[in-house]
Parts: C-alpha cells; structure tokens; sequence
C-alpha cells in the first residue's frame, strides 16, 4: 500500500516557498509515496504547482479561528459536529505520517487529527508539543539572534530527517494569460527590472524616496532597462506615489501591475523578469522559486543565513548593525542605490558603510552565502551542526 503523508506549511507565502527544497528531497528519496501538502487556502494555487505533490489541501484559517472562538466562550455539539466535518472534509481516512513544519498550536493539531504521527517541529506522541531537535535550534537562533549558517529551507528537510536535495529545478509554470496591456512585460528587448514594492511587515518597507531614486538613477544609466513595480493590491498607493515623483517622461518605462495579478500570474511576472529587487518578502522567493536571479535588501530582523533567497548566484545586502543592538531592527539611514545598479548590470560590487554584500551558492548541505570579497567556501558550522541535529545525514 503506498504511503501517505501530508506536509504541513500553514504560514506565509515564503515559508511555503522555503518549503520546496523539503518536499523535493522527500520525492527523491522515496519515489513511491504519496505527498499532500496542507496549506493555506489563498496559497492553494501555488502549492499545486510544487513538484512531487500529489494533492494540495486548503486550510481555511479563518473558519478555524471561528471555531476556537466559539469553543473559547461554550464547547457546543454543533461546534463539535462543525469541526469534525472540517477535518473530514480535509481527509476521510489518516495519513500515515504528517511533516510539521510550523512552530504552532494549529499545525501540531492538525498533524494530531490527520496522521497516525507526526514529525518535523515536533517529536513523540500526537499532541506532544515537545520541541524537535531542528525546530529547537530554530528557536534558539531566533531568540539569541546569533548567526544562522543552516538555512531555514535546509533545516525544513531537517526536520523531515532528510538532507538537503542535490538539485534544485525552478517551478514549471503553466502557461497564463497576462491583462492585454501588461502582456508585453517581459517580451521586448531590454532587461526588465522587477522592484517589490511593499512588505509583508511595517518595518521591512523601503522607503518610497529610495525607490525613487534607484528608478531615476537605473533608467538614466541602464537606457534600455524597464522597470516592473510589483505587489499586492495593498502596495497599489505605495506604487502610485512612487510613480507621482517620477518625471513624465520616465513613467512609459515603468510599469505598474500592483494589484492586478493572481498568486500564479505572479509567479509567471517574477519569471518574465530579468533580476528581481526587493526585500525579504514571499514575492521575493518567489522569484528565486521561479529561477529568476534576485538581489534582496534585508534589513529590520531579517538575516541573509536564515533567510536568503534559495539558490546559487543570488545577492543579499545584509544591513549591519553593532553588537550590542543586535536584538533591535535595523532601520537603514542609507541605501546601496548605486551599488545594486551595478550589480543589475553584473558589474562588480563591495560592501559598503553600514551594508554588508553577500552572494548565494548551493553543496550537499543546502544554501549558504559568502560575503562578494571572500572566496566562496562554506562555512565549517554548518556541517557541525548537522552533525549535532541529525548524524546520519552527514559523512
């Protein structure tokens, strides 16, 4: 009988992403099985696109929010009835295993209700909330805010007790049809420029004078560039007032398509895409996902290591900050302007004041990054702590 086993990502559209390499090394290892994965429902059309997965399963994260609030105030047989349906409605008969990957109450519980056992963030018994190895040095990382040289998507395979796969294809997208004036985007001469516009969080946002100024300075010295303003329909005004400063006779070469693509259409808009600029964002990984090359600006909490865009021959700039600040986002005073358009132009780029570069390269082990002025030789850490985490995975 073929074994079943449901991978469970309920967070973000990175993590999702970041979840790839996982589920990639878990096809590869044992061809024969069947893998679902458990997602959130707006992310449902992505993960059907993952290589390996059989069927996706939508979460609906907000009916089940209803129902822990409803069984807060009285636990009623309606609301039992209302969640048995949920989970049954999920799958009729248990997986055999269930892969967590989320540090959560909601995705121990739904490993709990729909596998015989669980792995992944945690070990034992369902309903065990006992930490895995991988997921507690995850969480030491975060909270120490030390260097991490084991990256988030490695440790993912990590907690599914595999190694890292050692090869990495882009997502193949299906064929999708774009709005018929933003269909050119990525079909003419010139190097298109994709620029995330917004974030996620509050604090990871670029300013909008420093998009300004990296478009004026990249069209005045990249003549036959474009550039692609990129987001949800939330970063709409964020574009808007980006392209309000601009003069009239940049805005025919930069184009607006906040708002206006579904999660799939994205994914075929990154890949149309020459080099995507943005900040530590799903859209970013996205386009690393994609096989596009990515140049991240990383800066409040988020840390190349852990989070960089997966894959070889992408670039990170790490802003830095003292020691003795090291727990405070970081909130950058100056931006690497002049020294990304270089970099879009694969002209040579170093570090500079309260900037770090770091270029991305792929091993046995996974991902890892050098700073652009060192020879690219992985960090010994990583192999030591695989060693501690999960000894047999390493010679």
């Amino acid at each position: 009988m073929t074994p079943r086993v449901l991978v469970i990502q309920l967070a973000r559209l990175g993590d999702l992403v970041q979840t790839i390499p996982a589920i990639t090394a878990m096809k590869m290892s044992h061809p024969d099985w069947q893998i679902d994965l458990l997602c959130p429902r707006q992310l449902s059309a992505l993960g059907r696109l993952v290589p390996g997965i059989s069927e996706v399963v939508p979460w609906d994260g907000a009916a089940w929010h209803r129902r822990a609030a409803n069984a807060e105030e009285e636990v009623r047989a309606e609301h039992l009835a209302e969640a048995g349906a949920g989970i049954r409605a999920i799958s009729e008969d248990l997986y055999d295993r269930a892969c967590i990957l989320n540090q959560h109450p909601r995705a121990f519980l739904a490993g709990a209700l729909l596998a015989r056992e669980s792995v992944g963030a945690v070990s034992g018994k369902p309903l065990n909330h006992k930490l895995s190895p991988w997921a507690e040095y995850i969480r030491r990382v975060a909270i120490s805010k030390r260097s991490h040289h084991v990256h988030l998507a490695d440790a993912f395979c990590g907690m599914c007790g595999l190694s890292p796969p050692n090869d990495i294809r882009p997502i193949h997208l299906p064929p999708t049809v774009f709005p018929t004036d933003l269909e050119p985007i990525g079909q003419s001469d010139g190097d298109w420029i994709g620029l995330l516009v917004g974030a996620g969080d509050q604090e990871r946002l670029v300013p909008i004078g420093v998009w300004e100024r990296l478009i004026v300075e990249c069209l005045s010295i990249r003549p036959a560039s474009r550039v692609v303003l990129i987001g949800d329909q939330h970063e709409q005004e964020r574009a808007h007032r980006i392209q309000g400063a601009l003069s009239p006779l940049l805005l025919g070469r930069v184009w607006d398509t906040t708002g206006r693509f579904s999660l799939v259409q994205l994914a075929n808009l990154l890949a149309r895409c020459r080099v995507v600029v943005g900040t530590d964002t799903g859209p970013l990984h996205l386009a690393a996902a994609v096989g596009t090359r990515v140049i991240g600006w990383y800066f409040a909490r988020a840390r190349v290591h852990e989070t960089g865009p997966y894959g070889p021959n992408h670039w990170v700039w790490q802003a830095e900050t003292k020691e003795m600040d090291r727990m405070a986002a970081i909130k950058p005073t100056q931006w690497p302007i002049a020294e990304t358009i270089a970099l879009l132009g694969d002209a040579a780029a170093a570090s500079v004041e309260d900037w770090s570069l770091w270029r991305s390269y792929r091993d046995d082990l996974g991902a890892y990054y050098v700073e652009s002025d060192h020879e690219p030789i992985e960090p010994c850490e990583r192999a030591q702590i695989w060693r501690q985490l999960q000894p047999l995975s390493v010679a």
